[in-house]
C-alpha cells in the first residue's frame, strides 16, 4: 500500500499553488507535511483527497487513481480539513451513527464504540458537538476521518488552537493510526513533527524542498562538536591550534567547531586542553534544530 503523487500542478490565474510536487509514502508511515503560509500545503491536500481538481499531474493509492476511479479512492481515505466540518446541532454518537450508515459499515454499533473510545470520547458521546471544547471537536473530527477505517488520513492542522494537554493526546492519538494506515498532517508546530513524525515533506513557494527521515534531516550539512571550557577560551583563540580550526564562539567558554572527522576532532581537543591544563565540561556532537532547518529550507 503507498500514496503516491506524481507533478501535480495547480495555478490559480496568475498564482501557482503547486509546482510539479512529487513524492511517495508507504504504509505505516507518520509524514509531517511542513511549509510557510501560502506554499500549497492545503491545496495538496484538497487535491489528494479530491477536493480540487490539478490541473496537471496524478495521485494514486495502492494503484487507484483519485481522477480514473475517484469513489474507489475516496472509499480508502479519511480527510480532516483545517476548517473542521462538523454538524454542531447534532449529539456525537448521533453523528457517528450518521457516518457509519453514509459508509455502510457492518456492525456499526462496534465501530462507533471504537472509535469513540480510540479518540477519548467516552465522557462526550451523549453531548451536541457545539457544547464541546476545541480539543474535543478536533477529536470528533479526526474520529469522522476514521470511521471507515481509511487507508490514507489526511489532516490539516490537526492540533491547531489546543492546549498542551491536547497536544499530548491528539499527537499520540495521531501516532497510534499510523499502525494501519499511512497518515500525512500538515502543521506550524515544528515540534510535533520531532515528536512524531517519522519523516517529513516541505514545501516553499509552491515548491517541494524537501522529502526525508527525521533523522536526515536533522543531520547538520557539516558534522561540528560543542566544546564548553571551565575558563574563558578566548585569550587562546591566537593559538596556532585554533588558526587550523573552523570554529565559531558560542561565548566566553564554548566554541562549535566543524569537521569532516569528529573523532579526531575530539582527541585533538583533549590533547590540547590538557597540553595547555583547560578544564573542558563538555564535548558533544552538535545537531541543528528543526527550526533551524526550516528557517534554512524555506528563506
Amino acid at each position: 500500500m503507498a500514496l503516491v503523487v506524481k507533478g501535480l500542478f495547480k495555478k490559480y490565474e496568475a498564482q501557482i499553488a503547486v509546482d510539479d510536487l512529487s513524492f511517495t509514502i508507504e504504509k505505516g508511515a507518520v509524514v509531517g507535511f511542513l511549509g510557510p503560509n501560502g506554499a500549497g500545503k492545503s491545496t495538496t491536500l484538497k487535491m489528494i483527497a479530491g477536493y480540487l481538481t490539478p490541473d496537471a499531474g496524478e495521485v494514486t493509492l495502492n494503484g487507484i487513481s483519485n481522477q480514473k476511479d475517484p469513489i474507489a479512492f475516496k472509499k480508502m481515505i479519511g480527510y480532516l480539513p483545517e476548517a473542521n466540518p462538523l454538524y454542531e446541532e447534532m449529539y456525537v454518537k448521533e453523528f457517528f451513527s450518521f457516518l457509519a450508515s453514509l459508509h455502510k459499515i457492518e456492525q456499526p454499533k462496534i465501530r462507533i464504540e471504537e472509535v469513540i473510545a480510540l479518540t477519548g470520547l467516552i465522557p462526550m458521546q451523549h453531548k451536541k458537538i457545539g457544547a464541546l471544547s476545541k480539543g474535543y471537536k478536533q477529536r470528533v473530527g479526526i474520529a469522522a476521518a476514521i470511521m471507515h477505517k481509511p487507508a490514507l488520513i489526511l489532516l490539516d492542522e490537526p492540533t491547531s488552537g489546543l492546549d498542551p494537554n491536547q497536544l499530548i493526546e491528539i499527537r499520540a492519538l495521531i501516532q497510534s493510526l499510523s499502525k494501519d494506515a499511512i497518515v500525512l498532517f500538515s502543521t506550524h508546530i515544528l515540534q510535533e513533527v520531532s515528536a512524531i513524525c517519522s519523516s517529513v515533506i516541505v514545501l516553499h513557494q509552491s515548491k517541494l524542498v524537501a522529502n526525508t527521515s527525521i533523522q536526515d534531516l536533522l543531520k547538520p550539512r557539516q558534522p561540528a562538536v560543542r566544546v564548553v571550557f571551565e575558563e574563558e577560551i578566548e585569550p587562546y583563540l591566537n593559538d596556532e591550534f585554533f588558526s587550523k580550526l573552523t570554529f565559531k564562539q558560542a561565548d566566553k567558554h564554548a566554541l562549535v567547531v566543524k569537521s569532516d572527522d569528529l573523532s579526531i576532532l575530539k582527541k585533538n581537543i583533549l590533547n590540547y586542553a590538557l597540553d595547555k591544563g583547560l578544564n573542558i565540561q563538555a564535548l558533544q556532537t552538535q545537531e541543528a534544530s528543526l527550526e533551524e532547518i526550516f528557517k534554512l529550507l524555506t528563506h
